[in-house]
């Protein structure tokens, strides 16, 4: 067997200096396209995904929290509140209350939900205090004020998507009417713009105020939300919480936007899965006519190889070791397009509606599964016509029968 390996090694090195290098070139080329092909289009959906899931996090930071199904509240959720701090590894957490309203300002009257923060916890825990677009956030006294989602004010990007309040800005009056009927009037500090949905169709108030208008004491909440030091370890965190005897159902922000985008994301998954098999498929096919032709043509020299003693192992090694070239040259080329690529795609993001960008995602476990599965892929489609001829009676194979 080593010298048949030797022997094939020999052979597939004569006839690689023995070939064309304009057709090598070419080769290399579209090889190095396929890879790019199984690489790029998920290192940008990742990217995309990382978008996502880090919006997610204004609403569920790297934990949450929530009420179980029988219950519309966090009954403790001051006791579960210290719980959680005292767990190694978590470095913020707040608790919040969410309720269901609408807000007029003027003839106009959109629906909204409500958020119930503690304003001077919130700068531990998520994005909000640092993307107020005009006013200012909340401070710790807000009571009888108010921060609007830029999408729910005319001008804002998505303004024009969804009903708006028309012209409110900082400084301007609006009534809240809450789904228990109650009315409050807020003056708004502040328009919050985070280019997404989640985030720019909602508004923030006192966490206080929530309270008072739901008649509710201070245990209560409907979310508690968990910053973590290290985001790689939040399922040893999550463990450790429900381990700490907290009985509400915990979830991490990847649990939470999955759910949420699982069913979004099926039909760019479904083209990412048929983009990857059709690259899969021209490749193999390159590959084989590409080693099939040569087969053809080297024919006669395969006969008189076996003739003088070759076995017909060492010829399919020795095609088995061309195909590896080719595509190892292709996979080195388009790695380099690829990593080219992505430098390219993080100085210069995917930008959509002038505020949405999307930078991709370098995901080395798809890149070295990619290169495996591409040089396997060449070993099968060079080495069957090979073998096909190998079989072949010598003297047919001399004569080109």
């Amino acid at each position: 067997m080593f010298n048949d390996i030797k022997v094939g090694f020999l052979s597939a090195t004569s006839s690689i200096k023995r070939g064309n290098k304009k057709t090598l070139g070419f080769i290399v080329f579209v090889l190095a396209l396929i890879f790019i092909n199984l690489v790029f289009l998920p290192s940008m959906i990742g990217g995309l995904m990382g978008m996502m899931t880090g919006f997610m996090q204004y609403s569920y930071g790297d934990i949450v929290i929530e009420p179980s199904m029988d219950n519309a509240y966090i009954n403790n959720a001051d006791n579960v509140l210290q719980k959680v701090r005292a767990i190694p590894g978590v470095t913020f957490a707040t608790k919040r209350l969410d309720a269901g309203a609408s807000i007029q300002y003027k003839q106009k009257v959109v629906g909204s939900s409500i958020k119930g923060i503690l304003p001077s916890e919130e700068h531990g825990i998520s994005n909000y205090p640092f993307i107020i677009s005009e006013g200012e956030f909340l401070g710790g006294l807000s009571r009888a004020e108010i921060i609007i989602g830029a999408m729910l004010v005319e001008g804002y990007f998505g303004s024009e998507i969804y009903d708006n309040l028309g012209g409110v800005r900082v400084g301007s009056h609006v009534d809240v009417t809450y789904s228990n009927g109650v009315v409050r009037t807020y003056k708004v500090k502040g328009i919050m713009e985070g280019t997404f949905e989640l985030v720019d169709l909602n508004a923030l108030v006192h966490y206080k105020e929530i309270e008072d208008v739901f008649g509710l004491d201070e245990s209560k909440a409907t979310s508690i939300v968990v910053r973590v030091r290290n985001p790689d370890v939040l399922a040893k965190v999550k463990e450790k919480i429900i381990a700490a005897g907290v009985n509400e159902p915990v979830f991490t922000a990847d649990e939470k936007s999955d759910a949420l985008m699982r069913q979004a994301m099926q039909s760019i998954d479904l083209i990412n899965v048929v983009s990857k098999y059709v690259s899969l498929i021209v490749g193999a096919a390159l590959i084989l006519i590409i080693i099939y032709i040569n087969v053809l043509n080297r024919k006669k020299e395969i006969g008189i190889l076996k003739a003088v003693g070759i076995s017909p192992g060492s010829i399919v090694i020795s095609y088995a070791f061309i195909s590896m070239f080719y595509v190892s040259l292709g996979v080195l080329a388009g790695l380099v397009l690829y990593f080219l690529l992505m430098f390219y795609f993080t100085v210069n993001p995917v930008t959509f509606y002038e505020n949405i960008t999307i930078i991709p995602e370098i995901q080395g476990e798809l890149v070295i599964q990619s290169i495996f599965t591409m040089l396997i892929m060449s070993v099968i489609a060079g080495t069957l016509p090979a073998w096909r001829v190998s079989k072949e009676n010598i003297l047919e194979a001399i004569w080109g029968r």
